[in-house]
């Protein structure tokens, strides 16, 4: 009988995991995240309501069963980290390689990804949460000799935590870069992405690009989002006035890694365009150029540049 998890049961492993890591690590980004992961009020609700919201809103988008397998979990748990630790540029080393490694798992077919050390991790920190305390493990270290913690949902007291991570994922790949290509400057730069995102906007009549697009496509330094575009592109270019088109493109994936990534929070197109450009980034460049979403990109440019 294959193991499943309630909507808590997924929560705790998925917070048992995160810190496996953390504590092998001190990795900032993880340790920000978990500060709102595993901070419980008296009542014994999470501080953070935002955080068991998006939880429940993932764990219902994966399956309206009330329980779910390790793996539907674990697309819960890759909902949860695109959300709040992106693959992006700035990314600390640890929480980068973990989220895409979660990513590229959950694309992976079942006998690869029963070899993977992060799905097995995944796999100990489940059965940790189902059956606790089956054998003695050594206390997590920000614990004093002797000292437990409370868990918040059942009486009593977990006298060891789940052991940090032996395994830490491996370096994502360099995203790969190809032969010099067209340079554009920046208003060239902004219409080109908004040219790109009125393309899927006309084709799937999506309500999130078209408020997007209502709100953001002018260039104003009233535009917040134009602000935050022009000071990426300053640094994506070192303060020059033009910048590759490839560059520009990795720097639309980043974006919508933020402001869209691939989530149940956001509509279907959006997340499917964010998964795209995930995908494409990571390619070889003879490969990312046939890709739909770049020959999408490639059009825009040369609309603005005509």
């Amino acid at each position: 009988m294959k193991k499943v998890l309630s909507e808590w049961q997924s929560y705790s492993a998925m917070s048992e995991f995160l810190e496996s890591y953390y504590w092998a690590t001190e990795d900032d980004d993880l340790g920000s995240l978990l500060g709102s992961v595993t901070l419980w009020s008296n009542d014994g609700e999470l501080f953070d309501q935002a955080i068991s919201d998006d939880w429940h809103t993932f764990f219902v988008d994966v399956s309206d069963e009330s329980h779910h397998t390790l793996f539907q979990s674990f697309q819960v748990v890759k909902q949860f980290v695109n959300e709040y630790l992106p693959d992006i540029t700035v990314a600390t080393p640890v929480s980068g390689n973990l989220t895409y490694a979660i990513r590229t798992i959950c694309d992976m077919a079942e006998v690869q990804r029963n070899q993977d050390p992060i799905w097995k991790n995944w796999v100990a920190a489940v059965d940790w949460v189902t059956t606790p305390n089956v054998e003695p493990v050594n206390e997590s270290p920000f614990l004093k000799t002797g000292q437990s913690l409370p868990n918040p949902k059942e009486k009593g007291f977990r006298k060891n935590q789940f052991p940090i991570a032996k395994v830490l994922p491996v370096p994502r790949p360099e995203i790969p870069m190809g032969p010099s290509l067209e340079k554009v400057d920046l208003t060239q730069s902004y219409y080109a992405f908004v040219k790109f995102l009125q393309h899927y906007y006309q084709v799937s009549d999506d309500s999130e690009l078209g408020n997007f697009l209502q709100q953001n496509r002018a260039i104003s330094e009233n535009n917040e989002e134009y602000r935050y575009w022009k000071e990426e592109f300053s640094e994506s270019s070192g303060n020059k006035t033009l910048l590759d088109i490839l560059k520009v493109f990795l720097m639309i994936k980043d974006y919508f890694e933020i402001e869209f990534p691939d989530n149940a929070l956001h509509t279907h197109p959006v997340r499917k365009l964010s998964c795209n450009l995930w995908k494409a980034a990571y390619l070889s460049h003879s490969q990312r150029v046939q890709t739909e979403v770049w020959q999408n990109w490639l059009t825009a440019v040369h609309q603005v540049m005509e």
